[in-house]
């Protein structure tokens, strides 16, 4: 097969020109000119993310497991791009067939792609073959994209719409594209559904299951993946014992996996900084130490008093306006006296306490607080406020891993949000494991990242007075639109992953080894995900690599 080229950059970048992936001969004729290696990926992952819908289980969970086998073979393939056995390409184009009859659901219709890749390596010796082999290929892959498309309807479109424009403007290669996360946003909420009530399924049929439980939810968050570990749910190490029934072949991945993977939790990343600056303490327990958001640089012509006014000047003025906004008889929003009561928790109080980032993230609440309410806040309060806010701005360029961090978080690709559920979960063990593991320093400031960014909307239009222009209006902040929730994942993410990485090495160590073990086993079912984030971020993933942060330790 003659070495297809990808388009460049701008040559149908936008992935427009690709048809509707429920049209099959409109998808068949635009995948001729394709690299069959888009053919493999696009169906396998169009096939994989309608895998939780695959029918037949629990009552016939060798028709489960006949399902799972051909969908990991098949990731194997797509993934390596090499060859599979000749009996798992035969497994895989069987399995496909008998879709056809509704015996293993839609999404084994695609698998027989990654057969034909492995049957066109070994067999299509002379260009008729070739010529068979390809157009075998390019029909089956269709077949799936529109099997596929046609079971979950807009959500698997749109997810194949993105997987062609990855791979149209070339921002991943197809092998890399073949272990991204499956869906670019979260997982559909039928699809979601459809795998939480599966995965219940085939646990309550025995623990031997987990093994395809955990392969899955790696699938679908794009977890990076050893050859080896991948190749332990096929026969490429040693045939499986698949006529032995289900807990036979899962008992014997389980041991596989154990050898390549001794401890399953994910690794921390090393060198990611951290806002937050997480260390272990000299009583061996995890804190929050001093780091650069506490603790001023002093660019010329600016002396050591100049920061030392400015920080008192905004500590002040936030308490006589905290005191202002608590008072029974002020006329505004109750959140002014919250928000405000944070940002002088956080505002550090002299060289080494406190951090100017969440400090800061608590001045940007406070000036879309006060844009809202343009023209309707009590006018003395609101000339301190734009005061206030303008000393604030004054304060930044004294912390300048404050514009580092916002560049990185610009330049940060944001592929899923941060999963709630995982947040809130490690927030809990950090709080139950204070003070054994962690210092009373960790859990305000992990509190503090983890709140939502409020939704702040402006009154009503008849509810506002007509447009003053002598009132006093909020200063324009240069970051003002940044992206709140973008930052505020990251710090989380990145003080997790710091945390994690914290305890991987103090479980081993003999003088913390019980408490660290157990804050490090709470840990590790939440982990996952946060890795993932943060790998996704760094560019790890689709899209190839952006500049990484650049905040100092």
């Amino acid at each position: 097969m003659a070495k297809a080229t990808q388009r460049k950059t701008g040559d149908s970048g936008s992935g427009n020109d690709a048809p509707d992936p429920s049209d099959r001969d409109a998808f068949l004729h635009w995948q001729r000119d394709k690299p069959r290696s888009w053919s493999v990926v696009i169906a396998t992952r169009a096939a994989l993310r309608v895998l939780p819908l695959s029918s037949g289980f629990p009552d016939q969970p060798d028709v489960m497991l006949r399902s799972l086998r051909a969908a990991a073979i098949a990731r194997f393939a797509a993934k390596r791009l090499t060859h599979v056995t000749w009996g798992e390409a035969d497994h895989v184009a069987k399995v496909a067939g008998r879709a056809a009859h509704g015996v293993v659901g839609v999404h084994a219709a695609g698998l027989v792609v990654s057969a034909y890749t492995a049957r066109f390596a070994r067999s299509a010796k002379g260009k008729q073959n070739r010529e068979r082999y390809v157009n075998d290929l390019v029909r089956t892959a269709a077949s799936a994209v529109t099997e596929a498309a046609v079971r979950a309807a807009a959500d698997v479109k749109e997810a194949v719409r993105w997987d062609i424009h990855q791979l149209q403007i070339e921002a991943v290669e197809a092998k890399r594209l073949a272990q991204a996360r499956l869906w670019f946003k979260l997982p559909p909420p039928n699809i979601a559904s459809a795998w939480t009530g599966l995965a219940e399924a085939l646990r309550k049929q025995g623990d031997h299951w987990s093994v395809w439980v955990d392969w899955y939810d790696h699938v679908l968050r794009g977890t990076r993946t050893r050859e080896a570990e991948d190749a332990a749910f096929t026969d490429l190490p040693g045939v499986l014992p698949w006529d032995d029934g289900a807990e036979a072949v899962n008992v014997e991945i389980a041991r596989r996996l154990k050898v390549f993977r001794p401890d399953s939790a994910p690794i921390a990343i090393e060198g990611i900084p951290s806002p937050i600056a997480i260390s272990r303490m000299p009583d061996g327990r995890i804190g929050v130490e001093a780091g650069p958001f506490s603790l001023p640089t002093l660019p010329a012509p600016f002396a050591l008093e100049d920061h030392s006014r400015v920080l008192t000047t905004c500590r002040n003025r936030a308490g006589q306006l905290m005191k202002s906004a608590s008072s029974p008889r002020f006329q505004g929003r109750s959140e002014y006296a919250v928000v405000l009561a944070s940002y002088l928790e956080w505002l550090p109080a002299k060289a080494g306490l406190g951090n100017i980032l969440l400090a800061d993230g608590e001045a940007r609440v406070l000036n879309k607080l006060f844009t809202a309410d343009e023209g309707i806040l009590p006018t003395a309060f609101a000339s301190q406020l734009s005061v206030l806010l303008e000393d604030h701005i004054a304060l930044r360029p004294f912390y300048p891993e404050l514009e580092r961090h916002y560049q990185s978080v610009r330049t940060g690709r944001l592929i899923a949000p941060l999963p709630r559920d995982a947040v809130e979960a490690i927030r809990s063990v950090i709080h139950a494991q204070t003070p054994t593991v962690f210092d009373e320093t960790v859990s305000p400031a992990i509190d503090e990242a983890a709140k939502p960014v409020p939704d702040i909307e402006p009154p009503a239009a008849e509810d506002r007075p007509p447009l003053d222009p002598a009132r006093p209006k909020p200063p324009r902040d240069p970051v003002a639109e940044f992206d709140s929730q973008k930052s505020r994942s990251y710090v989380l993410a990145s003080a997790f992953n710091r945390i994690f990485g914290l305890l991987q090495k103090g479980k081993d160590v003999v003088q913390t080894a019980e408490s660290f073990k157990k804050a490090y086993d709470l840990l590790k079912p939440h982990i996952g995900p946060v890795i993932d984030f943060l790998r996704n971020w760094l560019g790890d993933g689709p899209g190839g690599p952006s500049p990484p942060p650049t905040i100092g330790v």
